[in-house]
């Protein structure tokens, strides 16, 4: 505890002095120091530019084409070989590889139990902040089941599941205080009417892709409906909170496109698909991808217009393979990341941008310094004259090391064979296990 206490207070010390610096005001705890240094992240996983270019030269993406002229962005490499999601996030939010921070994959041990946030070996940036008097508001996040106390509010990966219980999942949300609320704001899949999927599916075609389909419909529902049931869970923390971090991340698109983006390569020769059920699913993904860019600009609006903010993917999406193989076999090594901010050039390009550069920059951003033990780099080519002057300091006077504040194991949450079928079911239809 001592050892924690130390790296943190050396930490904050350093941020203060590279911001009386910088000439941001010296106090990092005064009202002018945080809301500089706050920052919102809007995580898509799976977002790629492949799909995004096309949908912006159609002006199907309004919001993100506005924030692109407000921002720096750029193509971020992971990792080689691909990776699952859960791996992968949680390098961004740690800042380390795989083999530090503990998550490696959705389940684990013969009877596949998912993995729990007792996996986490290494502290998340919500561990970080934390420990330096900051807050965070993170929801859906992987492998945050049970949830841990924070400085903050965290809704766990586990909320979509088990709704059919007569109670909640102990350990859901942080603070228990407001499971209840939480819980009151999922959307119910089967709750969904032919005008919400009609977003997706021409309503012409709905009462077909009903009675041919059901699978995949049930399959479209439950994504939405948890996309949904996050973005309530956030609008309600966002006007019932302060956070110095916003942390809204989306699974949607990956989800949908594992299940989806087959129809849209239907021209390939290696894929066999039914003309009548193309039709019926061909523009799910874009049309995904579009009321994400509406859930954007809405979450953008709950902010002050300089708000800091990070838009980020953990990979891409390659779509079907030759070779048949599904689950991280269809993704793609280049995600996508966008920075807002006054330490960027708006309108600009990143270069080089891999996975482990995201957690030191966004550290950097909220005017932490990242640490030595962090192999990414704080991204500063993009940046103005003063930016690059502040994130160089920042780097320069990098901690030891934030493994300090790994998190403790936490509470045990609670094991419901039924939901950890539920999950295993979903890995299933996604590729991700046998």
């Amino acid at each position: 505890m001592k050892t924690m206490r130390m790296v943190i207070l050396a930490a904050v010390a350093a941020a203060a002095l590279l911001a009386l610096a910088a000439g941001c005001g010296g106090d990092q705890n005064g009202p002018a120091y945080r809301q500089a240094h706050k920052l919102l992240v809007f995580g898509i996983d799976s977002a790629d530019w492949r799909i995004l270019d096309p949908m912006l030269e159609a002006e199907r993406l309004p919001n993100l084409k506005q924030f692109m002229t407000q921002a720096a962005s750029g193509r971020m490499k992971t990792f080689i070989p691909l990776e699952k999601s859960p791996v992968l996030w949680a390098s961004i939010c740690t800042g380390v590889e795989p083999g530090v921070h503990g998550i490696h994959n959705f389940v684990k041990g013969q009877d596949e139990k998912p993995v729990t946030s007792s996996a986490w070996k290494a502290p998340a940036l919500w561990d970080i902040l934390t420990a330096a008097g900051r807050s965070t508001a993170v929801m859906g996040m992987w492998t945050t089941y049970p949830a841990r106390p924070i400085d903050g509010v965290m809704v766990s990966d586990f909320l979509p599941y088990g709704s059919k219980r007569e109670h909640p999942l102990a350990n859901l949300v942080y603070p228990d205080s407001l499971t209840d609320v939480m819980v009151g704001l999922r959307v119910d899949p089967q709750s969904l009417t032919d005008e919400d999927l009609a977003r997706f599916i021409p309503a012409g075609l709905l009462p077909e892709a009903e009675q041919k389909y059901p699978r995949e419909m049930a399959e479209l529902r439950d994504v939405f409906a948890a996309d949904l049931s996050y973005l309530a869970a956030a609008d309600y923390l966002a006007h019932h909170g302060d956070f110095d971090l916003f942390f809204f991340y989306l699974r949607g698109p990956d989800m949908v496109s594992h299940h989806f983006y087959r129809y849209m390569k239907a021209d390939l020769d290696y894929v066999h698909l039914d003309p009548a059920k193309v039709a019926v699913f061909k523009d799910v993904v874009k049309n995904y991808y579009a009321w994400v860019d509406e859930v954007l600009g809405r979450v953008l609006g709950w902010f002050p217009p300089d708000r800091q903010t990070v838009i980020v993917s953990d990979h891409g999406f390659y779509g079907p393979r030759r070779s048949g193989k599904k689950g991280t076999a269809e993704h793609s090594e280049w995600g996508i990341f966008l920075a807002r901010s006054p330490l960027y050039e708006a309108g600009t390009r990143f270069g080089h941008l891999a996975v482990l550069d995201i957690c030191p920059t966004i550290l950097a951003m909220m005017g932490l310094p990242p640490a030595h033990d962090m192999p990414g780099a704080i991204l500063t080519e993009p940046a103005t004259r003063d930016g690059a002057k502040h994130l160089h300091k920042l780097d320069k006077h990098r901690v030891d090391s934030y493994m300090a504040l790994a998190p403790a194991s936490g509470p045990e949450g609670e094991r419901d064979p039924k939901v950890n079928e539920e999950i295993r079911r979903q890995l299933r239809s996604l590729g991700y296990i046998n």
